[in-house]
């Protein structure tokens, strides 16, 4: 799917925003690839996560274990998570909440997140899929991801076969490498 991403922090008025495009493979891979402002990955192969910026040449490592027993978001997105054991399902607390072709729940992780409060979710009425996920941490940030040109099943990525390769990264010769 292709991701177009704000974040809004409640404490100033500055709006980061981000796109770029996005592949999962269950369980456990997937790679994020921001075009937009700067070029990042963003990359699990199942044993760790790699973090790559380009503006800072920087990539950071750690292992995919401990975020998924950390990050509530990581585990929903890498298949790891169980919506219904990790999250509490409500109705959203939206002034819009009428979405003509979606469904919208609410998402609050049943054991308290340092990074996540809630999350809001629109479900496609037709396919059943996310096509926008909004994320509001205990400061009152938001971010607000809108997917497009979703596909399922696909069998390639930016004009790369989905494979085990897709799920790594070889950063440019320069980058200070950290493992955490």
């Amino acid at each position: 799917a292709d991701f177009k991403q704000t974040t809004a922090l409640q404490l100033s008025s500055r709006v980061k925003q981000g796109a770029g495009s996005m592949v999962f493979q269950k369980p456990g891979q997937m790679r994020w690839d921001y075009v937009e402002p700067d070029q990042q990955v963003l990359i699990s192969d199942g044993k760790t996560i790699s973090m790559y910026f380009e503006k800072s040449k920087q990539m950071i490592i750690t292992a995919a274990k401990e975020f998924l027993q950390s990050d509530v978001t990581y585990s929903f997105f890498a298949g790891k998570g169980d919506v219904i054991k990790d999250f509490e399902i409500l109705e959203p607390n939206l002034p819009n909440s009428i979405s003509k072709g979606s469904y919208i729940i609410k998402l609050v992780p049943r054991k308290t997140h340092p990074q996540v409060a809630y999350m809001h979710a629109w479900i496609t009425k037709q396919s059943f899929l996310i096509n926008r996920l909004q994320i509001v941490d205990h400061f009152d940030t938001v971010t607000d991801l809108h997917f497009s040109n979703i596909q399922v099943n696909a069998e390639q990525y930016n004009n790369r076969k989905i494979d085990d390769d897709l799920f790594f990264f070889m950063p440019p010769a320069d980058t200070e490498i950290i493992e955490q």
